[in-house]
């Protein structure tokens, strides 16, 4: 595939920082771009990442047309570097895409693209152990008519950051029954952009009261948990790691494959169930709930100490006792670290 590149004069790579606070803040120097008319897809680029230029009327910004993807590559510790899973990312773009009749952006833009942006940007990749470089590929509409109605012309944007953590700590959760994240038939098991403004609400009330953000449940009962915050959520119940079950209401995150994958190879039981909160909080009660913890490809893994339910607070046992998620962690880390066989193929050369 030719891709036409255009490099930055200098580098702001002196810029890069890897702490929480400034997660997704400071951007890479380069941007892969392609645009699309009536299903023709031309003109992949990659140019310096800078504001683009677009009227005030494209669909995508007054309809919220607009679908996009998250995900990372690492350096290895022979210095290679390689991308995690980035078919599934793609594949699950295009479901997003078809949800919001978008054009359907090729594998080659997509995957080659993804490539070259990342061979131009190569030194912003952290070492192991220090970070990754997080990836947000995004399609939208810029079709400038006000017209409601499916895109004619669309934009496709690749952007990438240095990070590090993205939680500092460990998570205390609220269970809301006032606001759902989604409902049935609706939007949730794909990426809009308009799934993550209408959660803001909730967030902003859960901090309010010195939570770090929600544990939502589902739409029509009210009952069963269904992620927490941005993340698939996994309760380790006895010696049983028990994740809600994927519907058209669940995103089906690919971290979240992935630990259920690596669970199963360690001989560790999982179901993929509905879980109600009230069979969290009987858990709880009787002792048998062991850990709680959120999958996400901006956070990877992170540990839930506390979940604020009915006017109660649900500790959990301490991250230094827990066994299961820290276990999992650690082979999930070595295996993007190189440090571990690739028997799954789930690494990408760049």
């Amino acid at each position: 595939m030719d891709i036409e590149v255009r490099r930055i004069a200098a580098s702001r790579i002196g810029e890069r920082d890897l702490s929480p606070q400034s997660f997704g803040t400071v951007f890479c120097d380069h941007m892969l771009v392609a645009e699309c008319q009536y299903s023709e897809w031309t003109d992949a680029r990659i140019e310096p990442y800078g504001p683009l230029s677009l009227p005030p009327s494209i669909s995508g910004l007054q309809y919220g047309i607009s679908v996009f993807e998250g995900h990372k590559a690492f350096r290895t510790v022979s210095g290679e570097v390689v991308l995690f899973r980035p078919h599934e990312n793609w594949e699950r773009l295009r479901r997003s895409c078809r949800r919001l009749v978008l054009p359907e952006v090729p594998e080659d833009i997509y995957l080659e693209g993804l490539k070259e942006l990342i061979r131009t940007d190569r030194d912003w990749v952290p070492g192991p152990g220090e970070g990754a470089l997080y990836i947000r590929p995004c399609v939208f509409a810029t079709d400038a008519a006000l017209r409601v109605g499916p895109s004619s012309a669309c934009r496709f944007v690749i952007f990438t950051c240095a990070v590090g953590q993205y939680y500092p700590a460990p998570l205390r959760l609220l269970v809301t029954t006032d606001h759902v994240r989604a409902f049935p038939g609706g939007t949730g098991n794909v990426k809009p952009a308009g799934n993550y403004a209408p959660a803001l609400l909730a967030e902003a009330q859960a901090r309010h009261r010195g939570f770090s953000g929600v544990l939502w449940l589902d739409g029509r009962e009210r009952r069963f948990v269904e992620e927490a915050g941005v993340m698939n959520v996994f309760f380790v119940i006895d010696s049983t790691v028990v994740t809600p079950g994927l519907s058209d209401t669940i995103l089906p995150g690919i971290t979240r494959d992935s630990v259920i994958t690596l669970l199963e190879m360690m001989g560790i039981p999982v179901e993929e169930r509905p879980v109600s909160i009230d069979e969290i909080a009987a858990a709880h009660a009787t002792g048998r709930l062991r850990e709680c913890f959120g999958t996400g490809t901006a956070a990877t893994i992170s540990h839930v100490v506390e979940i604020g339910y009915q006017g109660k607070t649900l500790r959990l046992p301490p991250v230094a006792d827990r066994e299961i998620a820290p276990a999992v962690l650690t082979r999930m880390t070595a295996l993007r670290a190189g440090r571990e066989p690739d028997h799954l193929g789930w690494l990408i050369p760049v």
